[in-house]
């Protein structure tokens, strides 16, 4: 395992009557980790301006992980908890255009690197969404305004603004296409367990 810079952000929705379920996207980056926590909340900063605009007004933003290392049971060496004392932030994406989806339905934006696996497929990175928004009119698809926002998200994370831009947890990638899926997925929320560990 290696230095790498890598943070888990969580958000809070409401689902099947729980007004509390979390779900939560993983981000690796290009930069090194921030040297101290003003670095973190920097790079925290800007990785929740792209995604605000693609989560619901109706959801929040309510931890953050940051981590140093790309070992898998590495303890996190920064943490923020927008609930205390809260109120957390909320997105940006009214609800006032498709049809939002149900909490298993996700979507999905993707970045195509430049290597391919063993099978010779190229490799993406995948982010899933959840609390997306439908196209009433063919419930297959996203509605057009929100697969637009994700496509800017998209974009925004190819970049270099937001910690120098994307990368996998294991290795260094240049990313070579990206965007949006048109299409309405699944991504199965978990049962929650035990929060990631932070370092003393």
């Amino acid at each position: 395992m290696a230095t790498a810079c890598g943070i888990t952000l969580v958000k809070s929705m409401s689902y099947r009557g729980n007004a509390g379920e979390e779900w939560s996207n993983t981000y690796w980056f290009k930069n090194p980790p921030p040297a101290d926590d003003s670095g973190w909340n920097t790079l925290l900063s800007a990785l929740v301006a792209a995604e605000t605009n693609i989560v619901c007004v109706s959801d929040s933003f309510v931890r953050a992980y940051g981590y140093n290392s790309n070992d898998p049971h590495a303890s996190a060496v920064f943490h923020k908890d927008w609930t205390i004392p809260g109120p957390p932030p909320v997105g940006n994406f009214p609800t006032t255009t498709g049809i939002k989806m149900a909490g298993d339905q996700a979507a999905m934006a993707s970045w195509r690197l430049d290597k391919k696996n063993s099978r010779g497929k190229w490799i993406y990175l995948r982010k899933y969404f959840h609390h997306g928004f439908i196209d009433v009119s063919n419930t297959d698809n996203l509605v057009s305004v929100y697969k637009t926002a994700l496509d800017t998200f998209a974009t925004t994370m190819a970049g270099t603004t937001v910690g120098g831009g994307l990368r996998p947890a294991l290795y260094d990638a240049t990313i070579t296409a990206h965007g949006a899926s048109l299409y309405v997925t699944t991504r199965t929320l978990k049962r929650r367990g035990k929060r990631p560990r932070t370092a003393i």
